[in-house]
């Protein structure tokens, strides 16, 4: 079962820093923070803060927001310096059937084998809930989600010991690995591994960080079953700190880093969940002392490990026998979407009929605007909409002179100025600006962006990074980015987006949680597939498949809003809308059909008016346009 060792990912993490820790023990004295948990009803990571050299009871537990705001939590609460500090949120699933109270946060508490629960509040409901009178669980706590072990808080403690504690703080020791293996080990590091983790999936998986650089057990992960029987799973060669496993409807990572010499490492670190949509399943394990990351997967066949990525800057430990820089824990952010309701469709006004899919954009001022092709002329039509009011100004033709298109448009709002694309029947691509700030419809000529690229798509175009991005399917059904740099006074070249993605329909690009997300329909699968570019605009990630497992025969619809939510909508095979929704976090609702979704055979077009969603679909029969929105 031991993992075979592949090469460094050629795609590996890149994770940031979400703020400093610094200043909550007074002058000269290091905030060293180490446990690490998400909680989904605060939405917030807690983070517990140790001192560094204030032994007793001065440990404190601290909120921390996206934008790096810390507050204190439970400020009457504190747990022992004499323990490494972990603490960990009830979660949806087996835990709540157990008698678990969603939102509940259990506490490493110390001296030794204390555990506290706190509710969501910061309240203290057990100082002690439950003492394992262990050594210390130096371990650390996690639930069991699967049920296998019935829903159960599962304690490790530095030597091994595995607790599995109910609801009722009723504590049964599962195993003692040093007893049962006949080595001395100390561990730090545990999950339960999903069930379809291939065969060891169900099972409780624990990391050994080692009692010494020479120790050589240091590095190796576990899997132990529902009898406390291990079998080595991987083995990342030393220090195994920390155990997650990537969710399969995506998520936000983050990781706390120590140093013991300066302010400036004691910090916590994020990496965004476009980077693990392609590692959907797999475990992420921590090198404690080499500050790398370890991915290990199931292939299907065999379990496979490589190195995923390593955390930024500067680094000083020489090992256990010199630690100063340290990675310590981390946690996967996961929140459901808020689903909307939705109105029901109804006819936009004007009479104006189209054979492809239709295209909307919000100005700076906050109106709509519609663009479409006719189905008949083949020219180039937009109406608009006065904010949310829902009150039409007519249709008006805004096609280039003497020219005429197959396909429908595309627009985004550049620096404050709209621009529209469209594609001549020649396959070449031409653009102007239809509104500039809050001023009247411009009379700028269509101009053609440079590089004499040829489509035969619609193009899609968003901002990102502060330049406005064109994206457009080459005729070898590739995908190809140009950009117009900011100032908008010039534009770049053409260049293949990497990775190999390959399309016969429209691509769409869109802006989310400061990221360049591209969709497109696969090929022959039919699968909604999508590459992400990083925030400072230099990586692009591997090319994975929105969770869901939606189909599509047509065209991608995305709109970021502001409530911290993408949306996505598709034609799904069967011809009606369905749409998949990503939280603030990353986490996607998976594919679901609209209600009374009513039926359409091209793509769907979506727009963004603060929080307010609107879509927009043909009619299959009478080629009219409709429009819902979120109620």
């Amino acid at each position: 079962m031991t993992a075979t060792i592949l090469p460094p990912s050629k795609f590996p993490l890149r994770l940031s820093e979400v703020v400093n820790v610094r200043g909550d023990f007074g002058a000269g004295q290091l905030a060293n923070p180490k446990g690490i948990s998400y909680h989904a009803g605060l939405d917030r990571i807690l983070i517990t803060v140790t001192p560094n050299a204030v032994w007793g009871r001065s440990i404190i537990l601290q909120t921390v927001q996206p934008d790096g705001t810390r507050e204190r939590f439970a400020p009457g609460y504190s747990p022992f310096r004499d323990v490494e500090s972990m603490l960990v949120v009830v979660p949806a699933g087996p835990p709540l059937g157990a008698g678990f109270v969603a939102g509940d946060i259990y506490v490493n508490r110390g001296p030794n084998g204390e555990v506290s629960r706190l509710d969501t509040g910061g309240n203290v409901l057990a100082d002690v809930w439950v003492d394992l009178g262990s050594a210390g669980l130096w371990g650390g706590l996690t639930f069991d989600q699967t049920g296998t072990f019935g829903g159960r808080l599962v304690a490790v403690d530095v030597s091994g010991k595995i607790f599995l504690v109910d609801s009722g703080a009723h504590a049964t020791l599962l195993v003692d690995l040093s007893v049962r293996m006949g080595v001395a080990m100390r561990v730090e590091g545990v999950a339960v591994a999903p069930t379809a983790f291939g065969p060891l999936g169900g099972q409780i998986i624990i990391g050994v960080e080692g009692n010494n650089d020479d120790d050589a057990q240091s590095g190796k992960v576990y899997a132990v079953d529902g009898t406390g029987a291990p079998t080595l799973l991987a083995d990342i060669g030393y220090t195994a700190e920390n155990i997650a496993f990537v969710p399969r409807s995506g998520g936000t990572f983050y990781h706390t880093q120590l140093s013991f010499e300066r302010e400036r490492e004691n910090k916590v670190l994020t990496a965004s969940a476009s980077q693990f949509l392609a590692r959907a399943g797999r475990m992420i394990v921590t090198n404690e002392m080499s500050g790398d990351l370890w991915e290990v997967a199931w292939d299907g066949v065999r379990y496979t490990q490589s190195l995923a990525g390593r955390v930024p800057e500067r680094w000083t430990s020489d090992g256990l026998g010199l630690q100063r820089t340290e990675l310590e824990h981390a946690d996967f952010a996961q929140r459901a979407p808020s689903l909307p309701g939705w109105t029901d469709w109804s006819v936009v006004p004007g009479g104006v009929t189209t054979d492809a899919k239709p295209n909307a954009c919000v100005d700076s001022s906050g109106n709509l605007h519609l663009f479409v092709k006719g189905s008949n002329d083949r020219l180039i039509y937009m109406q608009s909409m006065s904010g949310n009011t829902e009150v039409w100004t007519g249709w008006v033709e805004i096609t280039p002179i003497g020219q005429t298109t197959h396909h429908s448009l595309a627009s985004a709002l550049h620096e404050n100025s709209l621009h529209v694309f469209a594609v001549r029947d020649d396959g070449h691509i031409v653009h102007k600006r239809v509104f500039i700030g809050a001023g009247a419809l411009t009379n700028e000529p269509w101009i053609e962006v440079p590089g004499g690229f040829v489509t035969d798509a619609a193009v899609s175009a968003a901002v990102a990074t502060g330049r406005l991005v064109l994206c457009a399917k080459g005729t070898d059904n590739q995908l190809y980015i140009n950009e117009l740099a900011c100032g908008g006074r010039s534009w770049g070249d053409w260049s293949l987006a990497p990775g190999g993605g390959h399309t016969d329909a429209n691509p769409t690009v869109v802006n989310f949680q400061d990221e360049l997300y591209l969709f497109i329909k696969g090929l022959t699968s039919r699968r909604i597939l999508t590459t992400v570019r990083s925030a400072d605009g230099n990586h692009w990630s591997e090319w994975a498949e929105l969770p869901g497992a939606g189909r599509t025969d047509a065209g991608i619809a995305a709109v970021s809003a502001t409530n911290g939510q993408c949306y996505l909508a598709i034609k799904n095979l069967g011809n009606t809308p369905s749409i998949n929704i990503a939280s603030n976090t990353g986490t996607w609702s998976h594919w679901n059909d609209l209600p009374n979704p009513g039926t359409t055979d091209v793509a769907l077009a979506a727009a963004a008016i603060g929080s307010r969603v609107y879509l927009f679909a043909k009619g299959i029969n009478d080629q009219q346009l409709y429009m819902r929105r979120t109620s």
